[in-house]
């Protein structure tokens, strides 16, 4: 069963959001480090990694994105 999982990431100058779609907490992680990888050519300072929301993802669901 997957999940979405919702990270917000602080940098030095800046929150960013991500979002991560995995089995299990562990593997959420563990993307969300390959998915930075992949998006920055020289990885930035990271503050501070907080798990916002965790959804099972299932057929005709829906998420509102709202702080």
């Amino acid at each position: 069963m997957a999940f979405l999982y919702r990270f917000e990431l602080s940098l030095v100058n800046k929150e960013i959001p991500a979002v991560i779609v995995a089995d299990s907490d562990d593997e959420a992680f563990t993307q969300l480090d390959i998915e930075l990888e992949k998006y920055y050519l020289n990885l930035p300072e990271i503050n501070e990694v907080t798990l916002r929301e965790k959804k099972r993802i299932t057929k005709k669901v829906g998420f509102i994105l709202d702080e």
